[in-house]
């Protein structure tokens, strides 16, 4: 059992979160139609959806809406702060050998300021967390 600081608030941890969550939709989405990560040949083509209920659904567009935010809220943002994050984000999702070539070994310290960075920002685009 790993242990955590004491200065880690519930509100850091849920913003920890989020951000890895925003990390994975991007890795895996591609925002050109015919130039997606996907067979060609069906780049067009979604699914009915008549096997999700309507919870699902309601479910699926909120959490697509609250990662668009995320995505503006990341543009707002510095290029270092965007890059602390990805770097600790990447890093969360397996082993932690990425390395900020801008922080250095400052990387938790610059982490930390890219969290205070895009809060605003978060709660502006209304995201809750």
């Amino acid at each position: 059992m790993t242990r955590q600081s004491a200065l880690v608030t519930s509100e850091d941890q849920a913003l920890d979160d989020l951000l890895l969550e925003w990390f994975r939709w991007e890795a895996q989405y591609s925002g050109e139609k015919w130039y997606s990560n996907r067979d060609a040949t069906c780049g067009g083509s979604a699914s009915s959806r008549q096997w999700m209920s309507t919870d699902d659904i309601h479910e699926a567009s909120v959490d697509a809406w609250q990662m668009q935010q995320v995505a503006a809220a990341m543009e707002a943002i510095s290029g270092d702060h965007a890059l602390a994050i990805r770097v600790e984000c990447r890093n969360r999702l397996g082993p932690g050998v990425w390395r900020n070539p801008r922080a250095g070994l400052r990387q938790p310290l610059a982490y930390a300021a890219a969290k205070v960075a895009i809060r605003p920002w978060i709660v502006k685009f209304g995201v809750e967390y």
